[in-house]
């Protein structure tokens, strides 16, 4: 795979986990087939080497928090 995407779920005691995939929008996706309300985080390091957060709150993109190192 592409890319290793960091996904954590909102709320109290949610693990987070590590999801190979090939893009953002497909690791979105195969998260809300099986949760369409789901809400958290999603972040990985693109092509450019920029980390990026995604925010999602009841299926839909909330933010986009972009941190270089």
């Amino acid at each position: 795979m592409k890319y290793t995407f960091t996904v954590k779920e909102d709320g109290p005691e949610k693990e987070t986990k590590e999801v190979p995939g090939m893009s953002y929008k497909k690791i979105l996706k195969s998260l809300l087939n099986t949760q369409p309300k789901w809400s958290g985080m999603i972040e990985y390091t693109n092509k450019k080497g920029k980390s990026l957060m995604h925010l999602i709150r009841n299926g839909k993109k909330y933010s986009t928090h972009i941190t270089t190192f």
